[in-house]
């Protein structure tokens, strides 16, 4: 019997005792009372009956309610678990029982430190000891002991619950993550093999460099000697031909070390700091300072803001920079202005200059590498110098354009995230 039948049960048996107790007073009683008295229970009667159906009709609707909540519960896309204080199982939905590889029944009592990866069984007590102690939600990441599946890592998310009988308890939910673990192992040896092919290539192009410049170096000594001792003896195709084997090789010494500083800024990095940016700028200015005499420049420095980085190689962008607006100068004195503008998240650095621009067509271009829009003989060079700017600019997370027209001077436009 139901609590609804239980209920009207006793609704019969309590007015099955009111008309005894009335009945001997009710053959006291005139014949229209009595009558009247009989359709007063017989109108109670036909609403107890209707309280009935009633009461029947929100049972059913109860019944379906707590299906469907079942429904949910056991076949949520995520394990639900009921944990005690001492890391028993209270309660599991079907996912959870299949995540870990049996059956519900079996789970009910079980610690569930058995079903977690040995290694891993220590994490998992100290988040269940953090949830009973603070109170506060925490979250965990384990591996279980692969009965369900090999490599199988849940995210664990619980949340502290004081059940009606006072009993500390969790509830926990269980999250299937082995794909994501997979893809970060992943990551993460790819990271250490990517670590070992930098320190390979560094540890190559420093042999390398050392091993080409020496035959480099004695080309430009005999060639030296050969000028020297012998140079009044040459006629002119022999002077030229000499001439033209030491700049190469003096080239070719060039190319080596830009190249050695193009990969260093991939492969040697220092501690990263706060960089003030115009510090930076004047540094290297000082360092170019007899250049600038020379050339009778003229280079503006504005407020700029600072950033984190590597302080070296943000002065080996600006002294590339600057000193590629030295080099490309028109016919006025070159004029130089660095400035910037700020957002919330990130800053543009502008070097501006009046020197010969360039054709934007050929924007991609002049930041590969050994790429040149210009002769060899009009302008020196081996065509490393903005290459090795985007090479560092990106490596700070930023970006560098710049925008030009030819014989209107152009704008280099460094985009740099703020500290």
């Amino acid at each position: 019997m139901n609590d609804c039948d239980a209920k009207i049960a006793e609704l019969r048996r309590r007015a099955m005792e009111t008309l005894k107790s009335r009945r001997s007073s009710m053959q006291k009683m005139p014949a229209e009372d009595v009558r009247k008295l009989v359709e007063e229970l017989q109108i109670h009667q036909v609403e107890l009956e209707m309280q009935n159906e009633e009461l029947r009709s929100i049972q059913y609707e109860l019944e379906q309610s707590r299906k469907k909540y079942s429904d949910l519960y056991d076949f949520a896309p995520v394990g639900y678990l009921t944990l005690s204080e001492g890391g028993r199982i209270v309660e599991a939905n079907l996912t959870a029982a299949k995540q870990l590889g049996t059956e519900r029944i079996i789970l009910i009592g079980k610690p569930f430190n058995l079903y977690a990866a040995e290694n891993y069984r220590d994490e998992l007590h100290l988040h269940l000891r953090k949830v009973f102690k603070t109170k506060h939600p925490h979250t965990c990441e384990i591996k279980l002991d692969g009965r369900s599946r090999i490599d199988c890592y849940v995210q664990l998310d619980s949340t502290y619950l004081l059940d009606s009988e006072g009993e500390n308890l969790t509830r926990t939910t269980m999250t299937d993550i082995s794909d994501r673990k997979k893809a970060e192992e992943k990551l993460t040896a790819l990271a250490e093999r990517l670590e070992l092919s930098n320190r390979e290539l560094e540890q190559f192009a420093f042999i390398a460099s050392h091993d080409l410049q020496e035959p480099l170096r004695k080309i430009l000594a005999f060639g030296e000697i050969l000028g020297r001792k012998s140079g009044d003896k040459l006629n002119e195709d022999g002077k030229e031909y000499l001439s033209r084997m030491q700049n190469s090789a003096k080239r070719m010494q060039q190319l080596i070390r830009d190249l050695l500083k193009y990969s260093r800024v991939a492969t040697r990095s220092e501690p990263q700091d706060t960089v003030a940016l115009r510090e930076a700028v004047m540094e290297v200015i000082s360092d170019l300072e007899l250049k600038i005499e020379r050339l009778g420049a003229n280079v503006e420095v504005f407020e700029l803001p600072a950033i984190k980085g590597e302080k070296s190689q943000i002065c080996q962008l600006f002294q590339n920079l600057i000193a590629n607006a030295l080099k490309f100068h028109g016919e006025e004195q070159p004029h130089i202005k660095i400035y910037s503008r700020r957002t919330d998240h990130d800053c543009r650095i502008f070097i501006e200059d009046n020197g010969i621009g360039f054709d934007e067509k050929y924007l991609d271009r002049i930041f590969a590498p050994f790429q040149r829009l210009h002769g060899k003989s009009a302008y020196e060079g081996t065509g490393m110098g903005l290459a090795i700017c985007r090479k560092i600019v990106e490596r700070h997370g930023g970006s560098i354009t710049a925008k030009s027209k030819p014989g209107e001077g152009s704008t280099f436009i460094v985009t740099l995230p703020l500290e």
